[in-house]
Parts: structure tokens; C-alpha cells; sequence
């Protein structure tokens, strides 16, 4: 070891040394070479710097002090556990096969209006980067947010082990991941791990419209549930939407009381995760005042019904974060009210990790797709043809029917629409489909 102790840490960092400051502990990662390791704390020392045995500290500068470690991993997470019993944070946690970041938003915005919160950045949302989250605690820092994603069973659960949740929620069970988990029947045992994992007296959120979630079993768990939904009977009821240029505006009755919200962003399937967000509040003692202001500025992650500026009045809105066939259909209904008095395109990619599901939800889509009066309907990717195909034979007109194999092929044919059209774009992440958006908002071919 080197050094006196004499410095106060803040923050830790994981591996990355392109992001050092200078009160920072950097931990070493194994996976990145030493030589670019040791760039980054040569020019920008942090306090300290964790190292496994054999990795020689000589040209890393005097001002950083050094503990040698046997296991790093394990160094982190004893520290990050030993940081996480100092602050003792309330703690929420999200899971679900859609809207889980979008509902992590929009519970973060709720809180950050009056408190301190730790919240999950961007998709960094499995067992994995936990630490970080736990290292970033500091004192007064009141609430931890978790989305919880998974791409293996147990994953949830490590998470939950760690923190014990006292607020839960599932947005949703459908059909991503069914190709890794192995169909959705197991994604809906993977889901269970949230419950199952929430500590004694939490409360929990389920979705009533979403005929999956009526598979998650709460029999063992000893907590309140509630519901939230649109359609059936619920705790927290939505109603009355309204579309506006600017997001959607609805009526919301919960705890005897009824009250008006707005999210700046459409479809209610949205509506949906603001309502989640609503009870996650609630349960964190968070005033209906509050929980409205949060939700009107909330600052929605990207590609998620991203509205962009298109050359000659086209509207894009990108959409390609991902993608799985009750999502996309859900984007599609945003779709065909934006376009109601203009020409509404839908950009439509592969649908990947559907596993034995990946024909059947193709098809599903295209179906769908050919009750929304879609000026054109382009298809890109091998398995989106299917959905193109589905759309034919349910009726649609073939002359509004496209599929492109070419990235540039469909640019082309994307800047020969009529001008003021809305294009919607949607896919899994794999197609980047943002490549394709930020060339069309450029005009570029």
C-alpha cells in the first residue's frame, strides 16, 4: 500500500479511465489493456487507485494512493457495500419487458424536485453495474431508483439480494428476451424475481391491462399490491386522454382523489409507466403536487418517441431503441394519431431475441400495421419483410408497401416523401436505426 489516508474520497470509478477526476478511486479493470489504464491516472491522478498483486504502481504519480488487492471485484463490492450501510437510502426498483427506463425517468424527475436521488443511467441496468450506483451514494442522499433489466435468470434477483427494494414495480411482461430466457413463459418467471425479491412489508405495482402480468404470482409475498391501468379496473385509473402536439394529458383516480397530469410525450402505453410512476411516488411519500410537476418535465431517455426536425417539414420521430412486437404496435398507434392530417410513414426493422416467437410476432405487427392507414409502410431487415407480407395479405394497398435490403437505397427513397410527412422509426438495436434518422434530418444521402 501507498499513501496517508489524509484524502477524502468522492465517487469511484470503475474501470474507465477516460472518465477520472481527481478525488475519485479508480479500480482496475481487467479487460481493458494496463498501458491505457495507466494513461488515464498519469493525466488525471484520482486519490486512489485499487490494483490487483503483479501490476507495478511505479509510474503512477506519488499524489495517488495505492492498495493492492488480491481480487478487485471483490474489493469492489465490499466497498460499495460498506458506502451502501453508511447511507441506507429509501430504495424503488423497476422491472418490466418495456418502459422500464422511461419509468425510472420519470419516478427520478418526481423525486429530483425536492430530493436527493441515485438513479440508474441510461440501460446500465444489470447486477453488473449495481456498485456503482451503490458507490455513488453519499450522505443526504435519500432515494436509490434501480430500473432492473435482465438477459439471464437470476440476474433480478442478485440485484434485489443486494438491496432489498421497498417499492416495486413491473411496467409490463412481453415478449423481449423470450429468445435468450427461452419464451415468454420464462420471461415471466424472470420478472417474478422482482417480487420475490422485495423486502417484507414493500409495496408493489402491477400492470391490470397487461394479461401476462396476471401470470406473476404474489402469493408468497407479504407487502401491498397495487394496480395501475387504462383499460380494466385499477388502484391508480387512467382516463380521458387527450393528444396534444406536446405529449398527452389524462385524469388520473387514486386514493379517492382525482386529478389531472401531463407527460411531454404520446401513446398510452406511456400513460401506463406514468401511472407506475405515480404509485412508486405515493409510496416513497411524495405529494400529488409534486408528482405533477415532476411528470410535465420529465426528460424522456433518447430514442424513445424522440421528435426530430426533418428536412421540408418532415417530422422523425425515432423510436429505435429497441424493439419487440407490443411495443412496436404501441408506437405505431402514436403514429397514427400524429399523421392524422398529414402522411404517416412507419419505418419498420427486425425484431430481434424472439427466439421461436420471431415469425409469429413479425406477423403480429403486420397485422396491425394494416388497420393504421399508413401513407407507406417500409420495411428493412430479413425478418421485417414478414411484416410487409402480412400487411399485403391483410389488405393493404401494395403501391404503399415498400422493403429495402440497402441502407442507401431506403435514404433515397426516404427523401422523395412527401414533404410534412411523419416517419416513425422502429427497431431493435442491432439495426442503428439512428444512422438512418440523423442522415434524413440532415438531408444528406
Amino acid at each position: 500500500m501507498r499513501g496517508d489516508g489524509s484524502r477524502i474520497l468522492r465517487g469511484a470509478n470503475l474501470g474507465k479511465p477516460r472518465r477520472l477526476a481527481k478525488n475519485q478511486i479508480y479500480f482496475y479493470s481487467k479487460s481493458r489493456s494496463w498501458d491505457k489504464q495507466l494513461a488515464g491516472l498519469q493525466s488525471t491522478p484520482p486519490a486512489a487507485a485499487v490494483l490487483p498483486e503483479g501490476i507495478s504502481w511505479s509510474s503512477i504519480p506519488k499524489s495517488v494512493a495505492i492498495v493492492r488487492v488480491s481480487d478487485v471485484n471483490q474489493a469492489i463490492w465490499r466497498l460499495a457495500n460498506w458506502n451502501w450501510r453508511q447511507v441506507r437510502p429509501q430504495v424503488a426498483a423497476v422491472t418490466g419487458s418495456a418502459g422500464k427506463s422511461t419509468t425510472t425517468s420519470m419516478v427520478t424527475s418526481i423525486l429530483k424536485r425536492s430530493r436527493r436521488v441515485v438513479h440508474t443511467q441510461g440501460n446500465l441496468n444489470t447486477f453488473t453495474y449495481l456498485p456503482s450506483y451503490l458507490l455513488r451514494l453519499s450522505p443526504g442522499d435519500e432515494f436509490l431508483m434501480l430500473e432492473m433489466g435482465m438477459k439471464s435468470f437470476n440476474n433480478i434477483a442478485r440485484q434485489c439480494r443486494v438491496v432489498r427494494p421497498e417499492v416495486g414495480a413491473v411496467t409490463n411482461v412481453g415478449e423481449a428476451h423470450a429468445g435468450q430466457l427461452g419464451g415468454v413463459h420464462r420471461v415471466v418467471k424472470a420478472k417474478q424475481e422482482l417480487i420475490d425479491g422485495l423486502r417484507p412489508g414493500a409495496t408493489l405495482y402491477l400492470n391490470a391491462d397487461c394479461l401476462r402480468s396476471k401470470q406473476l404470482s404474489t402469493r408468497r409475498f407479504r407487502g401491498s399490491v397495487y394496480t395501475f391501468g387504462i383499460r380494466n379496473p385499477a388502484d391508480i385509473q387512467g382516463s380521458n386522454i387527450q393528444y396534444s402536439t406536446n405529449g398527452v394529458s389524462f385524469d388520473v383516480m387514486t386514493e379517492g382523489k382525482r386529478g389531472r397530469f401531463f407527460i411531454p410525450t404520446w401513446g398510452d402505453h406511456n400513460v401506463l409507466n406514468a401511472l407506475a410512476a405515480i404509485g412508486i411516488a405515493r409510496a416513497l411519500g411524495i405529494g400529488f403536487h409534486q408528482i405533477r410537476d415532476g411528470l410535465a418535465k420529465v426528460k424522456l431517455p433518447r430514442m424513445r418517441l424522440q421528435r426530430i426536425r426533418g428536412s421540408h417539414g418532415r417530422t422523425l420521430i425515432n423510436d429505435a431503441w429497441n424493439a419487440n412486437p407490443s411495443a412496436m404496435k404501441a408506437g405505431l398507434s402514436v403514429l397514427r394519431y400524429l399523421s392524422s392530417k398529414r402522411p404517416g410513414i412507419a419505418v419498420l426493422g427486425d425484431m430481434m431475441e424472439l427466439g421461436g416467437y420471431t415469425r409469429a410476432g413479425h406477423r403480429e405487427v403486420g397485422r396491425f400495421a394494416a388497420r393504421m392507414n399508413l401513407h407507406q409502410l417500409i420495411t428493412y431487415g430479413q425478418n421485417a419483410r414478414e411484416i410487409g407480407r402480412t400487411a399485403l395479405a391483410a389488405g393493404m394497398d401494395p403501391h404503399r408497401v415498400h422493403h429495402f435490403s440497402n441502407r442507401g437505397a431506403l435514404l433515397r427513397h426516404l427523401l422523395s416523401t412527401p414533404a410534412g410527412s411523419v416517419i416513425y422509426f422502429k427497431a431493435s438495436r442491432k439495426q442503428k436505426f439512428e444512422k438512418i434518422v440523423n442522415s434524413l434530418a440532415h438531408g444528406s444521402r
